[in-house]
């Protein structure tokens, strides 16, 4: 097989996306598309492969050897489990589930099937993300003292039926943007030694979280944000070593304050296989679709480190005081101040 014959399910957005990035890879072949928007799938396509509005139907008729899920999160854990219970690999749109319970049962049907299951955790792909990873582990810098990891972007109004705004079909901020920067720390740091959490949920189309993680003494933030008001997204970090800082902001990493030059750094060594490093999107597929042709299994973004992330998560909100029913912004607002 020199060729992976692919099912896309789901070509909103991030679908469409995955949609071209295989479309640009040799080792790809995209057979069949599922969505319930049929006509916006055709449209998209240009007629170029068959459509289908039903999975059932798309999995019966087509022979397939991988399934590619971008649809709505709530749909992730069943459409997984039939799609790796009909043999298929499958590379599915993170978060991997909405909550531990589902993510258990899914990595229990990764076992028992023995097929390929990767979660689409693109930000372990990204240079400046893997530059970040790769001084932490080093410890080439001296020791992590403190990492801040901020996310932040309008609430997100353009997705089908507005199923983003509702907490019980996305997870909300947390588990669907902060998951983001908390893959990464649960990635490199593994499970903290204590969590703090202030969690806002999704009030008049604005939500907010800010997670405090301890590793022995290395504190680590990750905070997120759905903002009713438009602004541009953003994602940066800054973490302290003893000996040196690294900042990336506005798209450019930074060390001690001066630039540095990405464009001939490699994640080749981590992920076993060569890539350009032009497209994170790109890469993670073409990493999924070379385990699958070579018979080995996707261990830089195995389906236990996907399972971990989801408890972290988990744990975040569990950990969490609802700005919304703190007791502190509840005296507050009632408190009368005195001038003495």
């Amino acid at each position: 097989m020199d060729k992976v014959r692919v099912g896309l399910v789901g070509i909103g957005g991030m679908g469409y996306n995955h949609y071209c990035c295989h479309k640009n890879l040799e080792t790809s072949d995209v057979v069949a598309v599922c969505d319930v928007r049929t006509d916006m799938a055709k449209e998209k396509t240009g007629g170029a492969v068959k459509i289908y509005g039903d999975l059932d139907e798309m999995l019966e008729k087509e022979s397939l050897d991988m399934i590619d899920i971008c649809t709505p999160t709530y749909l992730h854990a069943s459409m997984a489990e039939k799609c790796l219970e009909k043999g298929l690999h499958v590379l599915c749109e993170k978060p991997m589930t909405l909550d531990e319970k589902e993510a258990d049962k899914l990595l229990a049907a990764v076992k028992r099937t023995d097929r390929n299951f990767m979660v689409a955790h693109v930000v372990r792909f990204m240079k400046p993300y893997a530059y970040l990873r790769k001084a932490i582990k080093s410890g080439e810098n001296g020791k992590l003292l403190r990492l801040e990891m901020h996310r932040n972007s309008s609430v997100p109004l353009t997705s089908w039926q507005n199923w983003f705004l509702d907490e019980s079909l996305s997870g909300g901020v947390v588990t669907d943007l902060s998951i983001h920067d908390l893959d990464f720390v649960s990635h490199v740091l593994g499970k903290p030694d204590k969590v703090s959490a202030f969690w806002r949920p999704l009030k008049d189309n604005s939500s907010y979280s800010a997670a405090s993680m301890l590793y022995g003494d290395t504190l680590v933030s990750c905070e997120a944000s759905w903002y009713k008001v438009k602004i541009n997204f953003r994602a940066e970090f800054l973490a302290v070593f003893e000996n040196c800082f690294i900042d990336f902001k506005d798209g450019k990493l930074y060390k001690n304050n001066e630039e540095t030059d990405l464009s001939d750094f490699s994640l080749d060594d981590e992920l076993g296989v060569s890539v350009k490093g032009d497209n994170p999107y790109k890469d993670e597929i073409e990493y999924f679709i070379d385990c699958i042709l070579k018979g080995r299994k996707p261990v830089f973004v195995s389906p236990e480190s996907s399972a971990s992330t989801i408890r972290l998560t988990d744990l975040v909100k569990m950990s969490a005081t609802r700005f919304a029913n703190t007791p502190i912004v509840q005296n507050l607002s009632r408190k009368t101040f005195k001038r003495t």
